[in-house]
């Protein structure tokens, strides 16, 4: 059975940002710069780089940073009553 990649490719001006998937792997992003046809010549290339990386680790290590939990919000003041100002006549 074959294996699905999905290729992006985002063109701005002469950069284009490519982004490289399979399933159950981590996508790889790289920015190249040049015209389309010049960044599609060199599409097969990056996906060969993109297998040989998931070959070595198809994900990267999940986090393990513990998560801090929120600060606990002070209690609001209810804010002072506006004097009255008294009447002028």
């Amino acid at each position: 059975m074959s294996e699905e990649i999905k290729i992006v490719i985002t063109l701005k001006d002469q950069t284009a940002t490519i982004g490289v998937q399979r399933t159950g792997c981590d996508p790889v992003f790289t920015k190249v710069e040049g015209s389309l046809p010049a960044v599609l010549k060199g599409i097969p290339k990056l996906v060969e780089g993109a297998k040989k990386g998931w070959e070595l680790n198809a994900r990267n290590p999940k986090c393990e940073t513990p998560i801090t939990p929120p600060a606990t919000p002070r209690p609001t003041t209810q804010p002072a009553k506006p004097k009255q100002q008294p009447p002028m006549f």
